[in-house]
């Protein structure tokens, strides 16, 4: 089972969040509570109370998921969420009633494409940090490493844009996260069986993605949004001058599409 947390832990949620990797079900504090209907956010597997269900993969982390009993529910996804929910929502027709992506990694695992090789190497990095100086390491003591981390392309540190709670949960979030998810985003296999477009054509519930700015962090090429717009009946959002984590600093943009389908 995932874990959940939110309003709609005690009536059935209208809203249900997948998180994106790293990260975990309190990502979405702030989305939630600015709705003013039931809602519930999950822990994928290798995060936060998640299931160790390692190797990990999307299709894997798609069927782990549960969702509560009640009317098929929004299900909003955020990057490695993002294509958990796509896939959840192709294996199970009639599971939930319209779908929100936040910049999700739809083609970057595909080995063919190296324009991306960027995303990878960051998960390398952190992979490194995590099984050797950083290993062990308490939310606490992960809190105090991340305070300093750039935020917003390194503009200015996690702190000082966010603030320290939300340094206190990002010290959580990673010191509850199974290092081997990067495993799978390393050499690609997370992405085994996951194909976006055919998940995307099974579907017949309204899709809406918010794509990030390609010259920034987005995952998603300029190409790939151009095409999820003209051929594959996604409701395109272009979010200019912002990268990965648009729910982060523009939640408004991110609670429009959802509000829209209530």
């Amino acid at each position: 089972m995932t874990a959940g947390t939110g309003p709609g832990t005690e009536r059935a949620p209208q809203v249900v969040f997948l998180h994106a990797v790293t990260r975990d079900r309190f990502d979405f504090d702030e989305l939630a509570a600015a709705l003013d209907v039931p809602t519930l956010a999950l822990d994928l597997p290798g995060h936060g109370d998640g299931p160790r269900t390692a190797p990990y993969r999307i299709m894997r982390m798609a069927e782990a998921i549960r969702l509560p009993p009640g009317p098929p529910p929004i299900l909003y996804g955020h990057s490695l969420g993002g294509c958990v929910a796509l896939a959840l929502a192709a294996q199970r027709p009639g599971a939930i009633r319209a779908l929100v992506l936040e910049d999700p990694p739809l083609f970057a695992f595909d080995p063919a494409r190296t324009e991306r090789r960027a995303f990878y190497r960051g998960f390398i990095r952190l992979k490194e940090q995590m099984e050797g100086p950083f290993a062990g390491y308490s939310a606490e003591a992960w809190a105090a490493e991340v305070a300093g981390w750039g935020s917003g392309h390194g503009r200015v540190s996690l702190a000082e844009r966010f603030g320290p709670e939300a340094v206190r949960r990002r010290g959580r979030q990673l010191a509850t996260f199974d290092s081997r998810v990067l495993d799978g985003l390393i050499d690609l296999s997370i992405g085994a069986g996951f194909d976006p477009v055919a998940c995307l054509a099974a579907l017949d519930v309204p899709v809406t993605l918010i794509a990030g700015d390609p010259e920034q962090s987005s995952v998603l090429a300029a190409a790939d949004v151009r095409r999820l717009d003209a051929e594959l009946g996604v409701t395109v959002v272009q979010v200019a001058g912002e990268g990965h984590f648009i729910h982060e600093v523009l939640p408004e943009t991110c609670l429009a599409p959802v509000r829209e389908r209530l």
